[in-house]
C-alpha cells in the first residue's frame, strides 16, 4: 500500500510537471505529497465571500509568456494537461510601467519596444539597438547553461566550453549592464521594470535571469482559463489513470537513505487536530522543497554533501505580501483592461527595494497590481491582487505564532497594510479604491506556514551571478535515486516549474536518453491538437 515507483515531495508546478510525465509517459505509480490542505503549490487557488459575490485568487500564477502555439512551452503544458488547459492572451498593453512622471506601455513584440524606447530616448539608440542583441546572447547561454545542467556535476566543466562569449554578459549584475552601457537613468529603469518577476534589483540581479525574463514576456502574456487551479485539475485523472495518487496534509520530516541510496520517506499526517507518523517508499525520490530544504532538513546529517555550508550561507530570495480584492464592479469601469500594473514611486530601483522595511510603517514604494477576472473569461466575479516586497524580519515577532491566530497587534498591522497599499495603488488607478468589496493580506509569515520556505522566499535560490556558479544548482544530488526539481534547478517561475520537471522526470526515469524523448512526445502530442 505505501510502496510506489516514484516519490515526489511538493506539489507545486515542476512537482505536477514531473508527476504527469512520470505517469503518462514512463507509466510510473506516482505518489505525490503536499503539506499543504490543497494540491498545486503556487498554482493553487482560494475563495472567500464577499457582499458581492464568491471571490477567488491564484496564489501565484499572474501571466505566463511563451505560449502561442507551436512553442516548446505550449506544447509541455498541453502534454501534461492531456491538452485540457485552454490559454487567452492578454490585450495589449500587457504590462504598464507607472512612473511619478512617465507611463510606459508594453505591447508584443521587440520591434515595437524597440521603437518606442528609441522614440523616448533618440540618443540612446545604438545602445538600445545592441542591448536585444545582447539579450539574444545571453539567451544562448541561458540555454547552454541549463544543458550543462543535465549533466553530473562531474562532467559540467567539460561543457564550459559551450558557453561562449555570453557568460560574461550573463554574469554581469543589472546595474552594471546598465551603467556601462546607458546613460540615461530613465531608461535605465524603465528596461528594469519586470524586477519584480525574478525579485531582485538591479544592484543584486544577473543579467542572466534579466535577460530570461524579458525574452519570456516579449511576444505578450498569457492565461490560463477558469484559473491555476486547471493546471492541477487537469493532471489529477492522469497521475491516477497509472495508479498513483495525492496526498495533502503530508509534511515529509526527512528521506530514508540506505547505502547511499534514497529509499523512501517518512512524513507527518495531519488528520484534524493530530498528527500520524507514516512511511512511504519508492525507487525514485524527487524533491520540489528547494536546495535549502532538502539539503539542510530533509537529508539526514550524517548524509551532508561537502558543501553544505555553502548552501547554508547562501542568502533567500526576496518576501512578499499579497492583498488579495474582491471587487463590486468592473475594473473596466476605470479604462482597465486585463493588463499588468508596476507602479513605482522614484526612478531608482535599488532604493525601493533597500526600503521594502518600511510597508510596516504603512509606506508603500511600490505594487505590481493585476486583474485576474479580466484575463479569465471564465471568471464570475470580478478581483485585484496587489504585490508589494517586505522585509521578513518585520515580521519575525509573530513567525512561532499559529495561522490565523497569531492575535491582534498582528491583524492590526495587516490592515494598516492592506490599507496603505490600497491607497498607494488608487493615487495611481483612480477610482480602484471605490471598486473594493473585500480584501485579505497574506504575509511572508502565511507563505512559510504552507510551503515551508525559508523566510517565506518567493524564488527560490537567488537569481544573482554566483548561483550560476553553483555546482549543486541542478537535477542531481550526491544520494543516489533522490533528484531535484524545481526553482533551484533549472529556473523559477512556473515555466521554470514546468521545465524543470519536465527534465527532472526524464532524466530520473531514463538519464539523459530520456530528454529527447519527452520533448518528442510534447511536441508530437500538442501538433496533433493542432492539426
Amino acid at each position: 500500500m505505501n510502496n510506489y515507483d516514484v516519490i515526489i515531495i511538493g506539489s507545486g508546478m515542476s512537482g505536477l510537471s514531473a508527476a504527469s510525465i512520470l505517469s503518462k509517459l514512463f507509466k510510473k505509480k506516482v505518489l505525490l505529497l503536499e503539506r499543504h490542505f490543497k494540491i498545486g503549490g503556487f498554482t493553487h487557488i482560494f475563495k472567500r465571500k464577499g457582499e458581492y459575490g464568491e471571490y477567488h485568487w491564484d496564489v501565484g500564477l499572474h501571466y505566463v509568456g511563451q505560449m502561442d502555439s507551436g512553442s516548446s512551452t505550449r506544447a509541455m503544458f498541453d502534454y501534461i494537461t492531456d491538452g485540457n488547459l485552454k490559454w487567452k492572451k492578454m490585450p495589449d498593453p500587457y504590462d504598464v510601467f507607472v512612473y511619478p512622471d512617465l507611463k510606459f506601455r508594453v505591447m508584443e513584440g521587440e520591434n515595437y519596444l524597440k521603437t518606442e524606447l528609441i522614440k523616448l530616448f533618440p540618443k540612446e539608440s545604438t545602445a538600445i539597438n545592441n542591448y536585444f542583441n545582447d539579450l539574444k546572447k545571453i539567451n544562448t547561454w541561458f540555454g547552454r547553461y541549463n544543458f550543462s545542467l543535465t549533466l553530473k556535476p562531474t562532467a559540467r566543466k567539460i561543457s564550459a566550453y559551450l558557453f561562449g562569449e555570453g557568460s560574461k554578459l550573463a554574469l554581469m549584475t543589472v546595474k552594471e549592464y546598465l551603467d556601462k552601457n546607458f546613460s540615461d537613468e530613465k531608461l535605465k529603469s524603465i528596461l528594469a521594470s519586470q524586477w519584480g518577476d525574478y525579485g531582485l534589483p538591479p544592484s543584486l540581479s544577473s543579467m542572466a535571469v534579466h535577460s530570461l525574463i524579458v525574452n519570456h514576456y516579449i511576444n505578450g502574456g498569457y492565461y490560463p482559463i477558469g484559473g491555476s487551479k486547471k493546471i492541477a485539475d487537469s493532471i489529477t485523472p492522469i497521475v491516477e489513470k497509472s495508479g498513483g495518487t495525492f496526498l495533502v496534509n503530508h509534511t515529509v520530516k526527512e528521506i530514508l537513505i540506505e547505502n547511499d541510496k534514497a529509499i523512501g520517506v517518512p512524513a507527518e499526517k495531519k488528520e484534524g487536530n493530530n498528527f500520524v507518523d507514516v512511511e512511504y517508499y519508492a525507487d525514485i525520490i524527487i524533491s520540489t522543497a528547494g536546495a535549502k530544504i532538502t539539503y539542510t532538513e530533509l537529508i539526514p546529517k550524517k548524509y551532508s554533501p561537502d558543501f553544505i555550508d555553502e548552501i547554508k550561507n547562501f542568502p533567500n530570495s526576496v518576501s512578499h505580501v499579497n492583498l488579495y480584492l474582491g471587487l463590486k464592479d468592473n475594473p473596466s469601469k476605470i479604462g482597465l483592461n486585463g493588463e499588468n500594473y508596476w507602479i513605482y514611486d522614484s526612478y531608482n530601483h535599488d532604493e525601493i527595494y533597500k526600503k521594502r522595511s518600511e510597508l510596516i510603517e504603512g509606506i508603500v514604494h511600490s505594487a505590481y497590481v493585476s486583474f485576474p477576472s479580466l484575463k479569465d473569461p471564465e471568471s464570475k466575479h470580478h478581483n485585484a491582487e496587489i504585490v508589494t516586497f517586505a522585509d521578513y524580519k518585520s515580521f519575525m515577532k509573530w513567525e512561532n505564532e499559529p495561522w490565523k491566530k497569531r492575535g491582534e497587534d498582528y491583524d492590526t498591522l495587516k490592515e494598516k497594510i492592506c490599507n496603505a497599499i490600497i491607497d498607494y495603488t488608487n493615487k495611481h488607478l483612480n477610482g480602484f479604491k471605490d471598486l473594493i468589496d473585500y480584501k485579505e493580506l497574506s504575509t511572508p509569515l502565511s507563505t512559510i506556514h504552507f510551503t515551508g520556505y525559508p523566510e517565506g522566499s518567493i524564488y527560490g535560490i537567488p537569481a544573482i551571478p554566483e548561483r550560476y556558479k553553483m555546482k549543486w544548482i541542478g537535477p542531481y544530488t550526491h544520494i543516489k535515486k533522490l533528484y531535484m526539481s524545481g526553482a533551484d534547478t533549472f529556473g523559477h517561475g512556473i515555466v521554470g516549474g514546468l521545465m524543470s520537471g519536465a527534465l527532472t522526470s526524464a532524466i530520473a526515469a531514463k538519464g539523459l536518453r530520456g530528454i529527447p524523448v519527452v520533448f518528442k512526445e510534447a511536441l508530437s502530442f500538442h501538433k496533433s491538437l493542432t492539426n
